[in-house]
């Protein structure tokens, strides 16, 4: 009797993991399609304004979107930051990789409203969010922060830039 126990209990939570691994893999299905706003190309300033900021990302396919960002001063690239961003059995995930090498922390993605993004890692240092929305004439505003009560928090706006060829290089 107790053998046969076993094996039902054994098939309802075989039922119960494929279940859930169905729901959340069409939870990020759905959560990749509603991170679209994130792609294209994309241009702001930075530095009070002695700087420009360029991110790319990638349209999202089921489980991946990658992005590139680059901070330019006098055509000169002084920063620059690779992003993955992944639908995972532990739900979707954002991992940076400031200057190519991977954080520490890949931040969950929290919310996600039309426009509207919030990932957090509360266990990383700085930052603990990473917030994208979309903003006025198709722009798009990023902005890291500490928490929900840093009194300093990091932003920048984008405008849609176009994806094509940069200039040359001046020599």
């Amino acid at each position: 009797m107790k053998t046969g126990l076993n094996r039902i209990a054994i098939a309802l939570a075989l039922i119960l993991t494929t279940a859930q691994t169905a729901a959340q893999n069409e939870q990020g299905a759905d959560g990749m399609r509603g991170l679209s706003f994130l792609s294209g190309c994309w241009k702001g300033a930075f530095g009070g304004g002695a700087g420009t900021i360029e991110e790319f990302y990638t349209a999202p396919s089921k489980n991946l979107i990658l992005g590139a960002t680059r901070y330019l001063r006098e055509g000169n690239t002084v920063q620059y930051e690779f992003t993955r961003i992944e639908s995972t059995a532990q739900g979707i995930l954002m991992t940076p990789y400031p200057n190519g090498r991977p954080s520490q922390h890949s931040f969950r993605l929290t919310s996600l409203t039309s426009g509207r993004a919030v990932f957090e890692a509360p266990e990383h240092d700085y930052p603990k969010r990473i917030i994208y929305r979309t903003g006025p004439q198709g722009g798009l505003t990023a902005r890291i922060d500490g928490g929900a009560d840093d009194p300093k928090p990091r932003q920048w706006r984008l405008s849609p830039a176009s994806c094509g060829p940069s200039p040359k290089p001046q020599e």
